[in-house]
């Protein structure tokens, strides 16, 4: 598949959200770096208490920029993002320690960090997903609207699609189509008690199926065993 080509609005709209998140990242710096310097002289670190919040922030950005090229370039290490939260959350505990007990002046130092967090964690995923597209590896998800209205047999269909690296949704719900004809075909020569009553030859193909083998290669043989006429299929 082809690289994704930006446009010049994308290219706008990035810079936009670059901007913004960039802002959001030095309001949080700013409104939590006198909290947790006096946290940090309170416990003792003395001068090395002006630089503590620096060197937090600064870790923080660095480790969260690193995951994100390394997911680019498709080698992604997760130590690096699981370690960038971790600092995420001891920030927002310092600072919440500063405002402790009052609920209200905690759940306020939560708030920018949090915004961070989603703004750079949407980031990831639109990296990780042009990453896999352009390396032709993307799969596709299967639509909520068939897990609501049909969970187990979904649940069967998202396990082939995973196990035998099915990427098209299309393509998988076309071999769906193609198997539930095919029990229907089945069905109708030898009544509700097909899978007993069928030859062990025309009965493969469902099996073979199960492992990703399309029902296209395999069903003209199954249904002549079973004295069905084959042309009675749709097209591939």
């Amino acid at each position: 598949m082809a690289a994704m080509q930006l446009t010049r609005t994308h290219r706008i709209l990035i810079g936009v959200v670059v901007a913004g998140a960039v802002v959001i990242a030095a309001i949080g710096f700013v409104g939590s770096y006198a909290a947790v310097r006096e946290l940090a002289e309170q416990k003792g670190f003395g001068s090395f208490s002006a630089v503590f919040p620096i060197g937090i922030d600064a870790g923080i950005c660095v480790l969260l920029a690193l995951d994100l090229l390394l997911t680019w370039i498709r080698i992604p290490f997760p130590l690096l993002r699981q370690t960038a939260w971790l600092l995420t959350a001891a920030t927002i505990a310092f600072n919440g320690a500063a405002a402790w007990p009052d609920p209200l002046g905690t759940g306020m130092h939560a708030v920018i960090p949090v915004l961070f967090v989603v703004a750079v964690e949407a980031a990831r995923h639109a990296v990780g997903r042009i990453a896999d597209i352009t390396a032709d590896k993307h799969m596709e998800g299967v639509r909520i609207t068939r897990w609501l209205l049909s969970p187990v047999p979904t649940f069967r269909l998202w396990r082939r699609m995973k196990l035998w690296e099915l990427r098209s949704y299309d393509q998988v719900i076309k071999l769906e189509q193609e198997r539930l004809v095919y029990q229907a075909r089945l069905r109708s020569r030898y009544g509700r008690a097909w899978r007993r009553k069928a030859p062990v030859e025309s009965l493969m193909p469902l099996r073979l199926a199960r492992y990703g083998v399309p029902l296209a290669e395999t069903a003209p043989a199954g249904l002549a065993a079973a004295g069905i006429e084959p042309a009675l299929l749709p097209p591939a």
